[in-house]
């Protein structure tokens, strides 16, 4: 077991797995003698992010800082992070991001010619209009809590198998949960969608790589891994579906 592992009472353990420093649990992490930067730095060089001491920072400042410097240094973000906290705080920074991106996905459905389908009987409409982005918004606590968690168990199953696993699965779900900070790139017209999805996966290998201390091949394996899994089993579905079609 890795020695950033055994802290669960707030002590601390030594030098640590590679280079890294110890991982302590949240007794090690209060507000005094902690250093003044955006992080809350301890004696062995862990930093809660700004998210998780809001009561510092401010509920909309300690967002914007959490987010910015998940996105511009994933690294630096990630290599400091403590694993032994919680998934709590890590979840409602997920689950804020995602609800009000739906929301605005909403608004922005409203807009122009679509406003057309909110008194238009087809179902297409329904589902592709205000109707449906609204079904979306009010069921997206529940899907982003269920993308989150079973994005974090399968690339914790996959580092597990290939043995990069250093930490617990908490390390990892805190990879799945802030790499969201990509999805505010979504708001951007045009290639937003894709931007923000290739950025959090750029997010999730470099998380996987400096929280676990593992090989950047393993962490790369490990993310890509179930995303291909899943796009070819959805593509064998369609294809079946398109063959059975032309049967009939």
């Amino acid at each position: 077991m890795d020695p950033r592992d055994q802290q669960e009472d707030g002590g601390f353990a030594g030098s640590g797995y590679g280079g890294y420093a110890d991982r302590p649990g949240p007794a090690a992490f209060n507000s005094s003698g902690f250093g003044n930067g955006p992080h809350e730095k301890g004696p062995e060089g862990l930093r809660l992010c700004p998210w998780e001491r809001r009561d510092e920072f401010g509920f909309l400042n300690a967002l914007y800082l959490t987010t910015r410097e998940a996105l511009a240094g994933p690294g630096r973000f990630f290599d400091r992070m403590p694993t032994r906290v919680g998934l709590t705080q890590p979840l409602l920074y997920a689950l804020i991001l995602g609800v009000t991106g739906a929301f605005l996905g909403w608004i922005w459905s409203l807009s122009g010619s679509s406003l057309q389908s909110l008194v238009n009987d087809d179902l297409s409409h329904f589902f592709r209009g205000p109707w449906g982005a609204f079904l979306a918004f009010v069921g997206s606590p529940i899907s982003i809590t269920v993308d989150v968690f079973l994005r974090a168990g399968l690339m914790h199953l996959m580092l597990m198998l290939l043995g990069g696993n250093q930490l617990g699965f908490e390390a990892t779900f805190r990879v799945a949960t802030y790499s969201k900070a990509a999805s505010v790139i979504a708001l951007l017209p045009f290639c937003g969608g894709i931007v923000a999805l290739i950025w959090e996966l750029a997010i999730d290998i470099i998380g996987l790589y400096r929280i676990h201390g593992t090989d950047p091949w393993r962490a790369m394996v490990a993310v890509l891994g179930p995303a291909l899994i899943c796009i070819s089993s959805f593509g064998a579905a369609l294809a079946l579906v398109i063959v059975g079609m032309g049967l009939n």
